[in-house]
């Protein structure tokens, strides 16, 4: 399986145009990201401010922000454009051609997954590495390595969720332009579910809960509580504690139960814990019953 696992990933590598225009459109995405999302956030601050220019850590601040929901989008949309390679796979039977070695079915399956994991966390680190130089600077490489570990596990926890999130549906693709279009759906939701495109604040209450509860939303809080602890302690150390808070909990950076309280580390980590092993068990289900229908 280690072999098969290999050959999906350079499968997907070797197809350079592919590969390039993953790094390009999440280099635009960035782009995007800074010219738009990003003052909007500024204009907001400053307006509360009452001032004309935001300060510099201000902009550090949000720059942070921008970064963290730039990694969480990534890990979904890397990670689905890298499990194109089975659907490609089955398009042209070459899964077929698997079935007659002594690897099972379901060890196949296994392969792409992996691969697309593994893909979609290379990818979605590299953005993460070029985005804190873009928009902090050589410096903003220097946040810590245990920062940077915990940042590049939360990635991986994010793109194995993200396939694991989209799999049922995956599975019972059969072309390339149905991939195609299945990944413009997903790239252009998931930022909406994740708050990534607007603020948690902003939105009524029952949009609020559906935001909050979506399985990539609490590795975005966890990410943006990792990277912007320390900006976030110098814009806020003379305001008080109220303020920051509902600064906060708008922008997701905390996450809040219906009820009020806060999500914790460890609910976030349970919730995680609990979501991936009942996606597994989903997953394993669907491709039973596709099998038993006859689709493969």
């Amino acid at each position: 399986m280690l072999a098969l696992i290999k050959r999906n990933m350079k499968v997907f590598v070797r197809d350079r145009m592919a590969f390039f225009l993953s790094l390009l459109s999440v280099l635009i995405l960035l782009i995007l990201y800074k010219v738009f999302l990003g003052q909007m956030q500024i204009d907001g601050i400053k307006a509360a401010m009452n001032v004309k220019n935001a300060p510099s850590n201000v902009v550090t601040m949000v720059n942070y922000w921008l970064i963290a929901g730039l990694v969480t989008i990534t890990s979904m949309s890397a990670t689905l454009g890298a499990y194109g390679v089975s659907v490609d796979d089955r398009q042209h039977h070459r899964v077929d051609d698997f079935m007659l070695t002594l690897l099972s079915p379901i060890k196949i399956e296994i392969s792409y997954m992996i691969a697309a994991i593994l893909i979609g966390s290379l990818i979605t680190f590299m953005l993460y590495a070029i985005s804190i130089v873009v928009l902090i600077g050589g410096t903003g490489l220097l946040i810590g390595w245990t920062t940077t570990l915990k940042v590049m596990l939360l990635i991986i926890v994010s793109s194995t969720l993200s396939l694991l999130i989209v799999y049922p549906i995956m599975y019972l693709i059969r072309t390339n332009s149905q991939f195609a279009s299945f990944s413009t759906i997903i790239g252009t939701a998931i930022g909406f579910l994740t708050g990534v495109y607007i603020s948690i604040g902003s939105v009524s209450t029952s949009i609020k809960n559906i935001i909050t509860w979506f399985p990539l939303t609490p590795i975005n809080s966890a990410i943006k509580q990792l990277i912007m602890k320390n900006s976030l302690s110098e814009v806020f150390k003379n305001a008080p504690n109220q303020i920051r808070t509902n600064y906060e909990i708008d922008y997701g950076v905390l996450l809040r139960f219906p009820n009020g309280t806060h999500f914790t580390n460890m609910t976030i980590l349970e919730y995680m814990g609990i979501l991936i092993a009942a996606l597994i068990v989903l997953d394993v289900i669907i491709t039973k019953l596709v099998k038993i229908n006859g689709r493969r």
